[in-house]
C-alpha cells in the first residue's frame, strides 16, 4: 500500500531542509531512558569470527519496573541508528521513550564502534551489515520476546530493508525505515556533490578520527590512505569495502543498496522520507513503483528533512516530533491486524 502523507506541517521559522535536520542535533530531546526508566548496558558477540561484540541498551517494558504504567503489550521494538550515530541519537531517544509509553520493550543498537561500543569491535559498521542484525534480533528472540518490530534511521533504514528482503530468518514481525539511502552510489554521488558537502565533510572528519584513534585493526600504510580520502567514495573504496570484505567500493554499493531487496520483503513495513531530504536524494524514491509492493506502506512528506520532521508543538506533542507518532502508530496497527 502507498500513501503520501501530506499532514505533516514543519514547525514555524524551521520550515527549512537543513533547519529541519540539525534542529534535532543541535536541540535534542532529553535523554531520560537511562535515570528516570529502567536501563541495562548489554554486551554480545558477532557470528563473524572477529571477537567482535556489540553494545546495547535495554529499557524492559514499563510495567514491568513501575507500578503505573502501560500494560506490556508483549512487543519489543529494536531502534538502530544511521551513520555516526549512536544508542543516545536524538531519534533512538524520542521514538524509544515513544515505544515505552505505549507498553513496548525497547533495545537501541549500537553500530560496531559507535556509541558505548567504540573500542570493543575491530571492524567498523557498514550499509548491509545483515548479519549483526541478525544476532542481534536472536538474542531477542531468545531472551525478551518473540515478538518483535525493528526500526532502522537512514544508513541503517537501508540494512533494515536489505535485511528483511533477503533469504534468511528475520525473527521480527514488521519494520519501519526512515530517510533510506536506498541506491548508496547515487546517495554517495549526491553527498559528494556541492549540495552535499557541508553533510560530507562533517560525518567524514567523525570517521577519520575513528581511524586516527586506532581502534580498527589496519596498517600503517591503510591508515594514511584512509586519512588522505577527500570524498565519501574514496573513504568507502580505501575503507569500508576492504575492510568488510568487498572487492571494490562499487561492489559493495551494488550488493548492499537496498533498492534491489524490496521485491523480497515477506513482512509489513513502513518506510517514511522527505521529499526535500538534504542527506539522501529523492529522485530514487520517485522512479520505485511503490505499488508493486504491497506489504509495503510508504509516506513521503514535502517536508522535513533528514530524519528531521519537527512540528509545533502541541498539547499532546509538547515537543513537536511527529516521526515517534506516525512509526509507533504503524506498529501498533500491526499489533491489532
Amino acid at each position: 500500500m502507498t500513501s503520501s502523507n501530506r499532514e505533516f506541517k514543519p514547525r514555524r521559522f524551521l520550515e527549512g531542509r537543513h533547519l529541519q535536520t540539525v534542529y534535532n542535533v543541535l536541540f535534542p530531546p532529553d535523554n531520560s531512558l537511562e535515570d528516570e526508566y529502567y536501563s541495562e548496558s548489554i554486551l554480545i558477540p558477532t557470528n563473524d569470527g572477529s571477537g567482535d561484540h556489540l553494545w546495547l541498551e535495554h529499557n524492559p517494558p514499563l510495567s514491568l519496573v513501575r507500578k503505573k504504567a502501560s500494560k506490556w503489550n508483549g512487543y519489543y521494538l529494536l531502534l538502530i541508528h544511521g551513520m555516526e550515530g549512536s544508542s543516545e541519537s536524538h531519534y533512538m531517544v524520542s521514538v524509544g521513550k515513544e515505544a515505552l509509553n505505549r507498553g513496548y520493550g525497547v533495545v537501541r543498537m549500537n553500530l560496531r564502534n559507535c556509541g558505548r561500543g567504540l573500542g570493543i569491535a575491530k571492524k567498523p559498521y557498514n550499509a548491509g551489515q545483515s548479519e549483526d542484525l541478525e544476532v542481534v534480533l536472536k538474542y531477542i528472540y531468545k531472551h525478551f520476546s518473540k515478538s518483535i518490530f525493528v526500526s532502522g534511521f537512514s544508513l541503517s533504514a537501508n540494512l533494515v530493508i536489505k535485511f528483511f528482503g533477503e533469504k534468511r530468518e528475520h525473527y521480527a514481525k514488521a519494520f519501519s525505515a526512515t530517510s533510506p539511502p536506498l541506491d548508496l552510489k547515487r546517495s554517495c554521488d549526491f553527498i559528494d556533490s556541492r549540495a552535499g558537502n557541508f553533510y560530507r565533510d562533517h560525518f567524514l572528519d567523525t570517521m577519520k578520527e575513528k581511524v586516527t584513534s586506532g581502534v580498527y585493526e589496519i596498517s600503517d600504510k591503510m591508515k594514511e590512505r584512509v586519512l588522505r580520502s577527500k570524498s565519501f567514495f574514496d573513504f568507502d573504496d580505501f575503507f569500508t569495502a576492504p575492510i568488510s570484505g568487498y572487492a571494490n567500493v562499487l561492489e559493495y554499493y551494488n550488493i548492499c543498496s537496498s533498492v534491489k531487496y524490496l521485491g523480497g520483503i515477506k513482512v509489513p513495513g513502513l518506510i517514511v522520507h522527505a521529499d526535500d531530504d538534504p542527506v539522501v536524494p529523492s529522485e530514487v524514491w520517485h522512479e520505485i513503483r511503490w505499488k508493486s509492493y504491497p506489504l509495503i506502506q510508504t509516506v513521503l512528506t514535502e517536508k522535513g528533512g533528514h530524519v528531521g520532521f519537527i512540528s509545533d508543538p502541541s498539547p499532546d506533542n509538547p515537543e513537536g516530533r511527529w516521526l515517534p507518532r506516525i512509526l509507533l502508530d504503524f506498529f501498533d496497527s500491526q499489533i491489532k491486524s
